[in-house]
């Protein structure tokens, strides 16, 4: 069996694990028909591989393949046909052109971010490429497997380590699925705009946690998967907060941060600064801060600067959100305005302070106002 080879002439250094040492070797960029090879010479004739693209991201479905190659597989060479992670989404295009014009039979199986979240990751993987096996149009009479064993399939089958290098069949099931993944995740990202789904493709990528905090879940997201999990958990101790008021140990005046208050008064700047995005806004500044006060978000509309207050109000609470803004607060207001434009001499000249109040309007929604020119002078 062709085994992954290490780079010759160097000794284990001391406190160095051979796992470590393993995963430092020089492994195969090219795989190998080998295995495919020497089981037709033992007789079996439709021999699948699987793999599995997604078990990492927080958003969005695991995705298996199944590939059977034909005996020769010239056009199919490992040149073009590698672990789908060593190909440029361009390469991957087009050896999944190849791969499912020529192959004898290819499949597709995957597993709902819902069902990721019922039944665990694990088993999530193996239901994945049950599926596509069973998506196959002929019957494999051999498997081979990236990594792992499928006790649920009543066939012969070998788990290779590091398959998605070594095997090509292997490779092949990598690549179909890899692309079939990025394909529905850049659909996904027109229905759910915002997150950036076709360039991160659900990964915790910076700006997908980034997206993600000011966004909420989306529905493909997998809740059960920690970063998704524990901002569930602060929205709903957020919302408790505005519908219930603060705990009797949790003094109203005392916003500690990372305290409900807190949360909810960071979630609804978030908010206010989509809403105005969405409403054609270019943000400037966020929390702008100097000795006169602070400005929740410096924008543009036009020609035009905005500064916005954002007030995010409990249910019950009386008064309307104007009322909130006195003639003090709306002083330094005016004061924190004036002083970022001497700090901003280029800035727009003519400016105004708008007031955007949000209170949950019932589930996870939240009502946006929107006051311009909230404060005389602005």
């Amino acid at each position: 069996m062709p085994r992954p080879y290490l780079r010759r002439g160097r000794r284990q250094r001391r406190g160095h694990s051979w796992v470590a040492l393993f995963r430092e070797a020089v492994m195969p960029i090219s795989p190998s028909y080998q295995w495919e090879t020497r089981l037709r010479q033992q007789g079996y004739r439709a021999i699948a591989g699987v793999d599995e693209v997604g078990r990492g991201p927080l958003a969005g479905p695991l995705v298996a393949g199944a590939v059977i190659l034909p005996p020769q597989v010239d056009a199919l060479g490992p040149e073009v046909v590698r672990d789908s992670k060593l190909l440029t989404p361009r390469q991957r295009e087009q050896a999944y052109a190849l791969i499912t014009r020529q192959a004898v039979a290819w499949g597709i199986g995957s597993v709902t971010p819902h069902e990721i979240d019922s039944l665990g990751i694990t088993y999530a993987n193996r239901l994945a490429m049950v599926r596509a096996l069973q998506s196959l149009a002929i019957r494999p009479d051999y498997i081979l497997i990236d990594a792992l064993t499928l006790p649920e399939v009543d066939l012969p089958q070998e788990g290779i380590v590091h398959g998605d290098r070594l095997c090509l069949s292997i490779a092949a099931a990598s690549v179909v699925a890899k692309v079939t993944r990025d394909r529905w995740l850049r659909e996904e990202d027109a229905r759910y705009p915002g997150y950036g789904f076709a360039r991160h493709k659900g990964y915790p990528t910076p700006e997908h946690l980034r997206r993600l905090a000011i966004l909420g879940p989306s529905p493909i997201h997998r809740r059960s998967f920690g970063p998704v999990r524990e901002l569930l958990e602060r929205e709903a101790g957020a919302l408790r907060y505005l519908r219930e008021g603060p705990s009797p140990a949790t003094p109203a005046s005392t916003p500690a941060v990372g305290s409900p208050r807190a949360r909810v008064g960071a979630r609804g700047e978030d908010l206010a600064a989509i809403y105005l995005e969405g409403q054609g806004y270019a943000i400037v500044q966020r929390n702008y801060r100097c000795p006169e006060g602070e400005m929740d978000i410096v924008a543009r509309e036009g020609d035009v600067l905005v500064f916005v207050e954002v007030r995010t109000r409990r249910s019950g609470v009386a008064g309307t959100p104007e009322e909130s803004v006195t003639a003090a607060k709306g002083r330094r207001l005016i004061a924190v305005a004036e002083r970022f434009l001497q700090e901003h001499p280029n800035s727009p000249q003519e400016w105004r302070i708008d007031l955007i109040a949000l209170r949950p309007s019932g589930g996870r929604d939240l009502q946006i106002e929107h006051l311009r020119h909230a404060v005389e002078g602005g």
